[in-house]
Protein backbone atom coordinates (compact mmCIF):
# COMPACT_ATOMS: atom_id res chain seq x y z
CA UNK A 1 0.00 0.00 0.00
CA UNK A 2 1.26 3.62 -0.82
CA UNK A 3 0.48 6.37 2.55
CA UNK A 4 0.78 9.55 2.01
CA UNK A 5 1.74 12.46 4.77
CA UNK A 6 0.11 13.45 7.33
CA UNK A 7 -0.97 10.54 8.47
CA UNK A 8 -2.75 9.55 11.94
CA UNK A 9 -0.10 8.43 14.26
CA UNK A 10 -1.01 4.96 15.91
CA UNK A 11 1.23 5.00 19.40
CA UNK A 12 3.06 1.90 19.51
CA UNK A 13 2.14 0.50 15.58
CA UNK A 14 3.41 3.72 13.69
CA UNK A 15 7.08 4.06 12.37
CA UNK A 16 7.35 7.89 11.91
CA UNK A 17 10.37 10.41 11.34
CA UNK A 18 11.93 12.70 9.58
CA UNK A 19 14.57 12.86 6.30
CA UNK A 20 16.84 15.52 5.63
CA UNK A 21 20.47 15.63 3.93
CA UNK A 22 23.47 17.43 5.47
CA UNK A 23 21.77 20.86 5.07
CA UNK A 24 17.94 20.59 4.46
CA UNK A 25 15.51 18.45 4.31
CA UNK A 26 14.46 15.87 1.64
CA UNK A 27 10.62 16.10 0.55
CA UNK A 28 9.86 13.51 -1.89
CA UNK A 29 12.11 10.97 -0.90
CA UNK A 30 10.69 7.45 -1.37
CA UNK A 31 10.30 4.85 1.49
CA UNK A 32 9.56 1.31 1.04
CA UNK A 33 8.58 -0.24 4.19
CA UNK A 34 9.24 -4.14 4.30
CA UNK A 35 9.14 -6.86 7.10
CA UNK A 36 12.06 -9.07 7.40
CA UNK A 37 11.77 -11.41 4.90
CA UNK A 38 12.37 -8.83 2.39
CA UNK A 39 8.10 -8.59 1.49
CA UNK A 40 6.92 -4.83 1.16
CA UNK A 41 4.54 -3.65 3.22
CA UNK A 42 4.10 -0.03 2.41
CA UNK A 43 5.05 2.20 0.02
CA UNK A 44 5.56 6.07 0.49
CA UNK A 45 6.97 9.95 0.19
CA UNK A 46 8.57 12.01 2.81
CA UNK A 47 6.38 15.51 3.23
CA UNK A 48 7.22 19.09 2.40
CA UNK A 49 9.79 18.98 5.51
CA UNK A 50 11.58 15.37 5.03
CA UNK A 51 8.53 13.84 7.60
CA UNK A 52 7.39 10.44 7.02
CA UNK A 53 5.25 7.57 9.02
CA UNK A 54 3.99 4.03 8.42
CA UNK A 55 0.45 3.67 10.55
CA UNK A 56 -1.45 0.65 11.71
CA UNK A 57 1.67 -1.37 11.45
CA UNK A 58 1.58 -5.43 13.32
CA UNK A 59 4.20 -5.75 16.54
CA UNK A 60 7.55 -6.78 14.93
CA UNK A 61 10.35 -5.34 13.32
CA UNK A 62 11.16 -4.00 9.65
CA UNK A 63 13.57 -3.08 7.45
CA UNK A 64 12.64 1.23 5.91
CA UNK A 65 14.61 1.68 2.63
CA UNK A 66 15.30 5.24 1.56
CA UNK A 67 15.72 6.34 -1.76
CA UNK A 68 16.59 10.39 -3.80
CA UNK A 69 18.68 11.10 -6.72
CA UNK A 70 21.54 12.75 -5.53
CA UNK A 71 21.90 10.73 -2.07
CA UNK A 72 23.66 7.47 -1.24
CA UNK A 73 20.30 4.74 -0.58
CA UNK A 74 20.11 4.19 2.94
CA UNK A 75 18.45 1.25 4.82
CA UNK A 76 17.35 1.23 8.56
CA UNK A 77 16.38 -1.55 10.93
CA UNK A 78 12.91 -0.36 12.64
CA UNK A 79 10.68 -1.51 15.44
CA UNK A 80 7.00 0.36 15.49
CA UNK A 81 7.62 3.06 18.62
CA UNK A 82 6.48 6.35 19.58
CA UNK A 83 9.98 7.84 19.29
CA UNK A 84 10.56 9.43 16.10
CA UNK A 85 13.53 8.30 13.30
CA UNK A 86 15.80 10.88 12.41
CA UNK A 87 17.55 9.31 9.00
CA UNK A 88 20.26 11.62 7.39
CA UNK A 89 21.28 10.78 3.74
CA UNK A 90 24.84 11.28 2.27
CA UNK A 91 25.08 13.44 -1.21
CA UNK A 92 26.92 12.12 -3.78
CA UNK A 93 26.09 14.64 -6.48
CA UNK A 94 29.14 16.40 -7.99
CA UNK A 95 31.40 18.69 -9.61
CA UNK A 96 34.38 18.03 -12.12
CA UNK A 97 36.55 19.81 -14.42
CA UNK A 98 39.60 21.73 -15.54
CA UNK A 99 40.96 25.06 -13.53
CA UNK A 100 42.65 26.69 -16.79
CA UNK A 101 44.10 30.05 -17.87
CA UNK A 102 41.30 31.88 -20.25
CA UNK A 103 44.02 33.19 -22.75
CA UNK A 104 46.68 30.21 -22.95
CA UNK A 105 44.68 27.06 -21.47
CA UNK A 106 47.60 26.15 -19.44
CA UNK A 107 45.85 24.33 -16.31
CA UNK A 108 45.90 25.81 -12.98
CA UNK A 109 47.18 23.80 -10.15
CA UNK A 110 46.59 24.33 -6.19
CA UNK A 111 43.47 26.35 -7.16
CA UNK A 112 40.68 26.18 -4.33
CA UNK A 113 37.22 25.10 -5.57
CA UNK A 114 34.78 26.21 -3.23
CA UNK A 115 30.86 24.99 -3.92
CA UNK A 116 28.34 27.52 -1.89
CA UNK A 117 24.96 26.67 -1.12
CA UNK A 118 21.66 29.01 -2.08
CA UNK A 119 21.92 30.32 1.78
CA UNK A 120 25.73 31.59 1.43
CA UNK A 121 27.44 28.33 3.16
CA UNK A 122 29.90 26.69 2.44
CA UNK A 123 28.81 22.74 1.00
CA UNK A 124 32.00 21.72 -0.20
CA UNK A 125 35.70 22.47 -1.09
CA UNK A 126 38.50 21.15 -2.99
CA UNK A 127 42.02 21.76 -4.72
CA UNK A 128 42.73 21.81 -8.35
CA UNK A 129 45.75 18.78 -9.18
CA UNK A 130 48.83 20.11 -11.13
CA UNK A 131 47.08 19.49 -14.61
CA UNK A 132 44.14 21.53 -13.12
CA UNK A 133 41.81 18.76 -12.69
CA UNK A 134 39.27 19.12 -9.63
CA UNK A 135 36.05 17.39 -8.31
CA UNK A 136 34.12 18.53 -5.46
CA UNK A 137 32.05 16.20 -4.34
CA UNK A 138 29.01 15.60 -1.37
CA UNK A 139 26.99 18.50 -2.74
CA UNK A 140 23.83 18.78 -1.05
CA UNK A 141 22.03 21.45 -2.43
CA UNK A 142 20.16 21.92 -5.77
CA UNK A 143 22.37 25.03 -7.32
CA UNK A 144 25.51 26.29 -6.41
CA UNK A 145 27.90 28.87 -7.10
CA UNK A 146 31.47 27.67 -7.66
CA UNK A 147 34.08 30.32 -6.49
CA UNK A 148 37.64 29.17 -7.69
CA UNK A 149 40.42 31.07 -6.23
CA UNK A 150 44.14 30.58 -6.78
CA UNK A 151 47.62 32.81 -6.46
CA UNK A 152 48.05 35.29 -9.23
CA UNK A 153 45.01 34.86 -10.37
CA UNK A 154 41.43 37.10 -10.82
CA UNK A 155 38.74 35.02 -8.55
CA UNK A 156 35.86 33.49 -10.70
CA UNK A 157 32.47 32.76 -9.37
CA UNK A 158 30.13 30.63 -11.48
CA UNK A 159 26.07 29.62 -10.70
CA UNK A 160 25.68 25.86 -10.93
CA UNK A 161 22.41 24.11 -11.35
CA UNK A 162 22.23 20.74 -9.94
CA UNK A 163 18.88 20.04 -10.20
CA UNK A 164 18.74 17.54 -12.63
CA UNK A 165 22.06 15.99 -12.75
CA UNK A 166 23.91 13.90 -10.01
CA UNK A 167 27.28 14.42 -11.95
CA UNK A 168 28.05 17.92 -13.48
CA UNK A 169 31.36 19.35 -15.66
CA UNK A 170 32.57 22.58 -15.10
CA UNK A 171 35.52 24.13 -16.85
CA UNK A 172 36.77 27.32 -14.45
CA UNK A 173 38.70 29.49 -16.78
CA UNK A 174 40.90 32.39 -14.74
CA UNK A 175 42.48 35.48 -15.93
CA UNK A 176 45.61 34.86 -14.44
CA UNK A 177 48.79 37.09 -13.71
CA UNK A 178 52.47 37.30 -13.03
CA UNK A 179 55.17 39.96 -12.58
CA UNK A 180 58.15 40.91 -14.75
CA UNK A 181 61.17 42.41 -13.03
CA UNK A 182 64.46 42.86 -14.09
CA UNK A 183 67.03 45.30 -14.49
CA UNK A 184 67.91 47.85 -17.34
CA UNK A 185 72.32 48.57 -18.03
CA UNK A 186 74.71 50.09 -20.41
CA UNK A 187 77.56 48.70 -20.93
CA UNK A 188 77.57 47.46 -17.40
CA UNK A 189 76.11 50.65 -15.86
CA UNK A 190 72.43 50.54 -14.72
CA UNK A 191 70.16 52.94 -16.46
CA UNK A 192 67.77 55.09 -14.21
CA UNK A 193 64.42 56.89 -15.06
CA UNK A 194 64.28 54.96 -18.55
CA UNK A 195 60.68 54.79 -19.33
CA UNK A 196 59.63 50.94 -20.82
CA UNK A 197 56.90 49.78 -22.32
CA UNK A 198 55.48 45.56 -23.09
CA UNK A 199 53.67 45.32 -25.97
CA UNK A 200 51.81 42.08 -26.79
CA UNK A 201 51.80 40.09 -29.89
CA UNK A 202 49.26 42.44 -31.67
CA UNK A 203 51.66 45.35 -30.94
CA UNK A 204 49.49 46.94 -28.49
CA UNK A 205 51.29 48.30 -25.49
CA UNK A 206 50.11 46.02 -22.42
CA UNK A 207 51.53 47.96 -19.52
CA UNK A 208 54.35 50.81 -18.77
CA UNK A 209 56.83 51.08 -16.23
CA UNK A 210 60.25 53.35 -15.51
CA UNK A 211 62.90 51.88 -13.75
CA UNK A 212 64.57 53.39 -10.62
CA UNK A 213 68.02 54.71 -9.78
CA UNK A 214 69.52 51.01 -9.72
CA UNK A 215 67.85 50.31 -13.00
CA UNK A 216 65.90 48.04 -12.19
CA UNK A 217 61.76 47.62 -13.33
CA UNK A 218 58.88 45.94 -12.59
CA UNK A 219 55.46 45.26 -14.35
CA UNK A 220 52.69 43.94 -11.99
CA UNK A 221 49.59 41.53 -13.03
CA UNK A 222 51.59 40.99 -16.39
CA UNK A 223 48.66 38.25 -18.46
CA UNK A 224 50.36 35.04 -19.50
CA UNK A 225 51.77 35.44 -23.26
CA UNK A 226 53.81 36.90 -25.10
CA UNK A 227 55.49 40.14 -25.27
CA UNK A 228 58.11 42.76 -26.47
CA UNK A 229 59.78 44.65 -23.74
CA UNK A 230 60.83 48.04 -25.58
CA UNK A 231 62.29 51.69 -24.42
CA UNK A 232 60.44 54.18 -24.96
CA UNK A 233 62.75 56.77 -24.78
CA UNK A 234 66.74 57.39 -24.42
CA UNK A 235 68.75 54.44 -25.75
CA UNK A 236 66.09 52.65 -28.49
CA UNK A 237 66.08 48.50 -27.18
CA UNK A 238 63.40 45.96 -27.57
CA UNK A 239 63.95 42.57 -26.40
CA UNK A 240 61.45 39.39 -26.87
CA UNK A 241 60.14 37.44 -23.99
CA UNK A 242 59.20 33.93 -23.77
CA UNK A 243 55.22 33.08 -22.56
CA UNK A 244 55.66 33.11 -18.75
CA UNK A 245 58.45 34.91 -18.26
CA UNK A 246 58.90 36.30 -14.70
CA UNK A 247 62.59 38.29 -15.32
CA UNK A 248 64.54 39.63 -18.23
CA UNK A 249 67.76 41.55 -17.32
CA UNK A 250 68.33 44.02 -20.13
CA UNK A 251 71.93 44.66 -21.58
CA UNK A 252 72.57 47.71 -23.91
CA UNK A 253 75.41 49.17 -25.79
CA UNK A 254 75.84 52.40 -26.31
CA UNK A 255 75.97 53.03 -30.38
Amino acid sequence: MTHSWPVQQDVGTSVTGRVHGALRPLPATILTLTDRTGAQVARGSSGPNGEFQFAGLAPGSYVVIFSRTGYQPHAEVVVPSAVPLDVTLEPVTSVHGTVHDRDTGRPVGAATVTAVGPGGEVVASTESEPDGTYRVTGIDADAVTLVVAAPGADALAVEVDLDRATEQRVDLALDTFSTLTGTVTVDGRPVEHLHLALYGRDGRPAAATVTDHTGAYRFERVKAGQYTLASIAGPAHAVALASHATTADVTMTRG
